[in-house]
This record gives structure tokens, sequence and C-alpha cells, in this order.
């Protein structure tokens, strides 16, 4: 664990940090960031969060989320003295703009993926965790030095947790992720209004939009590949925003007998963008690499330009001999 200790010990040297997350950003990322950048604020250093997209709507509840800035004008020319990137495998994943920028003395890297091709210049990088969210959990123990959590910084922390495991459903969900989640519980974090906020709370586009895309539902390999496909007009027609596609992959997952399930999500003429869920016998994450993408071994992703139906194809033809 000596990364975690040289993090604990550049973070608490530093007068000014930036902290910033990937694109089109869920819970596991926003929930970290916020209670690292709460902590931090704390402990008195000036400290941006930054991402590239705005913060989703069912995140909102957690406080500090306005503090969360796109704007590049207050990063632009400045430089920090920590650079804390949270959750992304690569560097380009927070965007073009961070991917260029060099305004940091150190950069540090904090993940859970697997595919993450440590790029930072201290790397806490621990792939058998559910979560980002339970290692900035552990930092926040060590800057905090035996003082208390706040309930606002337990609440993010286990927003995180519940947004990467699926309410503690998936196979990453660890007797350690558990125990964190308890002392996250007695530190003030509330599971049912964590819970009515990520799961229970559905826009009216949203409903509509799960209509559209559930009714390409789609079977392949004798029913052991099953996906779902969402087009830039579902939106248009549904006023749904991008945000509101999350978790249409669960459905097809959820499907008895189905090996692999993935939905299509066109972000551009000619591209697409693939998430893929896995039951275990498929290393998604090894399959993505072949598109340039990656993440766990049961979830991942990748984006892929070309015409729809060749890419398609050309997936599936590659799924069918993993099944």
């Amino acid at each position: 664990m000596n990364q975690i200790n040289d993090i604990c010990d550049v973070l608490k040297k530093a007068h000014s940090v930036i902290i910033s997350i990937h694109e089109s950003p869920d819970g596991d990322a926003v929930g970290s960031m916020l209670a690292l950048g709460s902590v931090l604020k704390f402990l008195k250093k000036d400290v941006v969060m930054y991402c590239h997209d705005q913060v989703p709507v069912k995140h909102r509840f957690l406080s500090g989320w306005q503090n969360v800035t796109s704007d590049i004008k207050k990063i632009d020319g400045k430089e920090f003295d920590v650079f804390v990137m949270l959750d992304c495998g690569e560097r380009n994943r927070s965007g073009k703009f961070i991917t260029d920028f060099r305004g940091y003395k150190k950069l540090v890297n904090i993940d859970h993926h697997v595919s993450n091709s440590m790029f930072g210049d201290l790397n806490y990088v621990l792939s058998d965790t559910s979560c980002t969210g339970e290692e900035v959990y552990e930092l926040i123990k060590k800057l905090l030095d035996g003082g208390k959590i706040t309930k606002d910084v337990a609440t993010a922390l286990l927003t995180a947790i519940y947004d990467d495991t699926g309410g503690m459903r998936y196979t990453s969900t660890t007797a350690h992720t558990l125990r964190i989640g308890a002392e996250l519980v007695e530190s003030g974090a509330n599971c049912a209004h964590i819970s009515e906020n990520l799961f229970f709370s559905v826009s009216r586009p949203k409903m509509q939009l799960t209509g559209r895309v559930l009714s390409t539902l789609t079977f392949s390999a004798d029913a052991k590949l099953a996906y779902v496909v969402m087009k830039i007009k579902d939106l248009e027609v549904t006023g749904a925003i991008s945000e509101d596609s999350e978790g249409l992959i669960d459905f097809p997952r959820s499907i008895e007998g189905v090996e692999v399930a993935f939905i299509v999500k066109e972000v551009a003429q000619n591209k697409f963008k693939f998430s893929f869920r896995s039951r275990g016998k498929v290393d998604v994450n090894k399959f993505c690499s072949i598109y340039s993408g990656g993440g766990h071994k049961v979830a991942a992703g990748c984006t892929i330009s070309g015409d729809f139906d060749t890419v398609l194809n050309s997936v599936l033809s590659e799924l069918k001999k993993l099944v």
C-alpha cells in the first residue's frame, strides 16, 4: 500500500489540487470526486473539480455537485501542485482538454479498471475493488488521520459504491465492500435515500426511451447473446438526454441463458458506443481491447466507427467465437 501513503503525503503537502473524472460520468466518478474534493477543502486546499460533461441529474442530490465545473477557463493557464484523475482507465477518458493539459507538478491516477495503463506519476489502481469509491474511501481515512467522515462525504462515497455495484448486487461486491458500506452508514449515509435517487427516480422521457430501446431487443448465438440499440433519433423523439440511457443494458443482461449482453448507442453519424456485460464466461475487457476499449472482465466498453450494419456484424461475429 505504499502508493496510497505516497499519494496521501503528496496531497497533504499540496496547496492546489485539480480533480478530474471521465466523460459521461457515473455515480462512482461523481461520488468519488465530491468526497475527495470535500475532504481536501476541509484540509484547506485550493480545489478545482472538473468534468467535461455536466453532473447527471440523478446525482444532483449529492452535496457540492454545483461546484463541479466544465469551464476550462477556470483551469487553462494555471498550474496546480497535484492533478488527481479518478475512475479513468486511460488519460483520454476525461476529454481532449484534460488529455492535453499539463498545468501540474504531479499526476495521481486512482482507478479500479483492469485495463488501466498506469499513466500517472503515482498510481493507485486496484482492479479487484468494486469501484474507485472504495479506494478514495481508504485515501480519505488516511488524509483525515482518525478524523470523522462527514455525512455528506459518506453519502457521496456510498453513492459511488452503490452505483458501480448495482446496489451491492454485482460480483464485484466483496466482504470489504460491505464493511465499508456499513462504516459509511454509521457516518450518516442513508441507503434508502441513495437507492431512491439512483434506481427509483425515473423521468417520463427516460421511461419512453426505455420502451423504444427495448423494442429493438435481439438474440443471437442460440440466445447466448442479447443486445439492444439506441439511435440518436430515439433521444430526439422522446426528449430524453444521453444520461437517460444509463442502466438500459441491465434489461438484456438479466435474461436467463444470456452469456453476454450489450447495448449499441449511436453517438454521432457512423460512430457507435458499445457497452458489454458478461456473466463471467467471456472476458469482455479482453474482447473490447480488439476495438481499443476496455474495462473489467464482466463489464467493459468501446467505441467503433463505421457503417452500423458492418460494425454490428463485426462485433457479433467476434462474440460468437467466444460464447
